[in-house]
């Protein structure tokens, strides 16, 4: 029998996603899985059809409800009743390819991997806007996605050194694979994209803006990079990629902060993180950073090095500025 594989969905409010999310997993037709909605105070019909297919697969639907306590902490208590030997995390309006799961097992069968990284698909309603192919031999690749999706956990590796997502509205996934990804060499990534990341109609951007200007940047930064020097998990061999993501990090703080803001308020912003980026990583001006990024999509290959040139002659704030207006 295959290793068992618990995939754990945080559910709130997504009653008209939820059948195709259900029915991609169990068209993998994988033989010993435990698949956990964890129902997060859903104000819809959710639970409905949850119910629905508790009822008609009772030995694979496990689910679970709670209070609204936010993703972070659904995916937590989630991970602790889980009782598969890998944990994979699917978001409630996405779904997967057909080999999925078994794509990702086969790769665990062959050398008993903590993680395996795979890439995935951005999908709307018609089409396919763009894919993402992660390259085994760049170390970048880990970094690309730090959603929890696309990946297949080891259980045992998460439990043994207590990684877990934190109670943010936004960051938790980043505060989790950082983790994850410094922890660890043992990932294997892989050139498949079976995860189909989905576009609704909201604008992810505006969702983004209106939570993380509700929250201390600063205070999200450190919480990020004190988990690591608290496990002692950046190492000479690390540190320039390391360095490298809280960069893109920051640059991916202005962009969303930008909208709506002053040109007054984007330049506090900016000496603000990038002060906080010269006090932890004194040297990060120095990185070679359009050769780490090797692997990425071009774009945001472009992104990184368009605000770190343009901050040499002081015009990454005017460019952050304009690119909040457009």
């Amino acid at each position: 029998m295959n290793p068992k594989v618990s995939i754990i969905i945080p559910v709130y409010n997504s009653e008209k996603y939820l059948h195709r999310c259900f029915e991609s997993i169990l068209k993998n037709n994988y033989d010993n899985l435990e698949i956990i909605p964890m129902n997060d105070g859903s104000k819809d019909n959710s639970q409905k059809v949850i119910d629905e297919y508790k009822e008609k697969y009772p030995n694979i639907f496990k689910p679970l409800i709670e209070e609204n306590q936010g993703i972070g902490m659904a995916r937590n208590n989630a991970m602790e009743k889980a009782t598969g030997d890998y944990l994979m995390f699917i978001d409630n309006d996405d779904f997967i390819d057909d080999d999925y799961i078994i794509t990702h097992i086969k790769e665990v069968q062959k050398k008993d991997y903590d993680v395996v990284i795979t890439g995935y698909k951005r999908v709307t309603d018609t089409d396919t806007q763009f894919k993402v192919k992660l390259i085994d031999g760049y170390p970048w690749s880990r970094y690309i996605s730090i959603a929890p999706w696309g990946k297949l956990y080891k259980t045992s590796f998460l439990r043994d050194n207590d990684i877990k997502f934190l109670k943010t509205p936004i960051g938790e996934d980043v505060y989790f694979n950082l983790q994850v990804n410094t922890l660890t060499d043992n990932i294997k990534i892989l050139e498949y994209m079976g995860y189909n990341w989905y576009q609704n109609g909201i604008s992810v951007t505006n969702t983004i803006t209106q939570k993380i200007k509700g929250i201390n940047i600063i205070d999200l930064l450190n919480t990020h990079y004190g988990i690591l020097k608290e496990k002692n998990s950046i190492t000479k061999q690390n540190e320039d990629i390391v360095t490298l993501y809280f960069i893109l990090l920051i640059i991916q703080f202005l962009q969303w902060t930008s909208k709506g803001s002053s040109y007054k308020e984007i330049s506090n912003y900016f000496d603000s993180l990038f002060g906080w980026m010269n006090e932890k990583f004194p040297n990060y001006k120095k990185i070679r950073y359009w050769k780490l990024s090797k692997g990425d999509r071009l774009k945001i290959r472009l992104i990184i090095a368009t605000v770190m040139n343009c901050s040499k002659i002081h015009l990454a704030k005017l460019i952050i500025y304009i690119y909040g207006k457009i």
